[in-house]
Formats: C-alpha cells, sequence, structure tokens
C-alpha cells in the first residue's frame, strides 16, 4: 500500500435529487462523516465534486460526465442509475467507483462478486434481501400456494429483482404470478387482479413509481386483505405486511474505508463486494391483526421494528 494523495479528489453521484423524500438527504454526508473518522478532512486533504441527479438519468448522465472529467481520484456512486450513468464513461479509465447497487452482477458493472474485475466495487444487499421477502412471506403463511408480484419492468433492477423473487417462490414451493403495474392508476386493478386469481400475499419490486406512491399501495393492500411486502416503509406503515429496507445507512460510511484503500494503492477489481448491509426489517403487526394473519413469535423476535 501506498500513501494516499496530498488532497485526495473524490467525485460524489447521487441518482436522486437533494432534498428527496424517499432518499435520506444526509447520504452523502454520512460518507463525508466517515471519511472524516479516518483523517479525511474537507478543506485540507480532501476535496469532493458533488452532483445530484434529481431522478433524471439524462441529468445523472451530464452530471457522470462532468464528474469525470474533473479526473477524481475515485467516485462513490450512490444508486444503480447512476453506476449506469458511470459506466460507459469510466470503462477503459483507471477511475475506480465505489458504488451502492441493487445488482452489480445484473447490471454489467462486475465479473462477480468475489472478484469484481473492472472499476467497481462497493457495496449491495442482493440477492439475501429478495429471498428475505419471500422467507418472511412462507413463515407467516406457511401453506400459501401463490404469491403475486407487482412489477414495473423500466427501473434497471426490477428485472433481476423479479428473477430472484421467482428463484426464492419456486424454491418455497408457491406459483408465482407477475403483475406489470405502470401507473398509478393501474394500482387498483393489478391488486384486484392479484385476488381474483388466488394470490395469497404479494411481493412489491424495486421501482420509483412504488416508492413515492407507497402510502396508496398500502392502504389497497390492507383494504384487499392482501399481505404485501417490498423495500418500501411507506407501504409497511400505511398497511402493508412488512418492509426489508436497504441498509444504506450502514453502507454510506463503510464505503469510506474502501475509498481509503483505493487512495492507498488498492485495486478495486480485487477488492469483494460487501452484501452484509443488512436494512431494519419493519412488520407492522397492526395491519396484520386487521387481515387475520397470526405472527409467530420467532418472526416477531426477527423484526427490528413493531407497528402496533
Amino acid at each position: 500500500m501506498s500513501n494516499p494523495p496530498a488532497v485526495a479528489r473524490i467525485g460524489l453521484l447521487h441518482y436522486v435529487g437533494n432534498g428527496d423524500a424517499f432518499v435520506d438527504t444526509n447520504d452523502m454526508v454520512n460518507f463525508k462523516a466517515g471519511m472524516e473518522r479516518i483523517g479525511y478532512h474537507e478543506g485540507k486533504n480532501v476535496e469532493y465534486l458533488q452532483r445530484f441527479g434529481n431522478r433524471s438519468f439524462p441529468l445523472t448522465e451530464q452530471y457522470a460526465r462532468e464528474i469525470v472529467d474533473w479526473k477524481p481520484d475515485v467516485i462513490v456512486s450512490f444508486m444503480t442509475n447512476g453506476n449506469l450513468a458511470l459506466a460507459p464513461l469510466v470503462a477503459g479509465t483507471r477511475i475506480p467507483v465505489v458504488a451502492w447497487a441493487t445488482d452489480l452482477m445484473a447490471a454489467g458493472l462486475i465479473e462477480s462478486y468475489q472478484r469484481p474485475g473492472r472499476n467497481f466495487t462497493g457495496f449491495s444487499y442482493i440477492p439475501y434481501n429478495n429471498w428475505t421477502k419471500v422467507r418472511l412471506v412462507k413463515m407467516v403463511l406457511p401453506h400459501i400456494r401463490k404469491v403475486g408480484h407487482l412489477y414495473n419492468h423500466t427501473y434497471s433492477p426490477a428485472e433481476a429483482a423479479m428473477i430472484q423473487f421467482r428463484e426464492a417462490a419456486e424454491a418455497m414451493g408457491m406459483e408465482f404470478r407477475i403483475y406489470e403495474t405502470m401507473t398509478l392508476d393501474a394500482f387498483e386493478g393489478s391488486i384486484d387482479a392479484m385476488k381474483r386469481d388466488g394470490c395469497e400475499a404479494a411481493i412489491v419490486g424495486p421501482h420509483e413509481l412504488f416508492n413515492t406512491n407507497g402510502a396508496r399501495l398500502g392502504e389497497l393492500f390492507l383494504k384487499a386483505k392482501l399481505p404485501a411486502v417490498g423495500n418500501q416503509l411507506s407501504i409497511a406503515r400505511n398497511g402493508g405486511l412488512a418492509s426489508f429496507n436497504p441498509g444504506k445507512k450502514q453502507a454510506w460510511p463503510m464505503m469510506a474505508f474502501v475509498v481509503d484503500d483505493i487512495l492507498k494503492g488498492a485495486d478495486p477489481a480485487e477488492i469483494p463486494i460487501d452484501r452484509n448491509c443488512r436494512g431494519p426489517f419493519t412488520l407492522n403487526l397492526k395491519a396484520a391483526r386487521e387481515m387475520g394473519l397470526t405472527i409467530p413469535a420467532h418472526v416477531l423476535e426477527e423484526a427490528d421494528v413493531v407497528l402496533t
């Protein structure tokens, strides 16, 4: 290992906007705090160029190019769409990217989790997070035969997540049905179709449409008495059964240690992806009771937050 640069140049790219209601607005602040704890102080030995894409992929691409043209020592990318914007720009360069992503493999950003092999390394909660959602459904409804999946293919990680949900459901003896849902107005129709088809629970996929309208989805799932599980805390709070929120608050400060290793000469191609960032499991016990569900004691013990 070598000494880091006298003043490290670090680009920070976030797909969402500064102040976005769905994503913690302190994401970059938490990363910088992690850097400070290990000796990197802004204005002294580290300089940042940070950009927010405001949920616009073209704008994120523009900012990704701006950051790459700045010639940083490392780029930290905070969501999958930011990674996808950076990928063609850093290919063929020596610019390393420390990334958060739902599935770096499915996005084509790495060759393997153990040996990424390219510019990208970082953190992910896949595939364990998706299998955990299906596992919860099976623990609460041990005799379940059919599960529905609320799906929107227009988000880059959605297809890979759908495949993992299907694999988990089939491994646990469930029939898996997909309900493509493209608009807010289609929510009620998709949930009604799940009920008509005999689905006994629902898995909500990753998508901004579902993330930003979680309260409406939670209300509809509760009305239909259909236990729903997803990433979205807003769904769980408003009538869904549970959420497994990604462990981003853990990951942001931990990214600092990976950045430090790279600044000291480590090769991102050789740094394994960290998939240990378990997010909080929120269980809506009140909604479960309203749906006539009995939650096993061992499931209650696993929950980090129980809404009563």
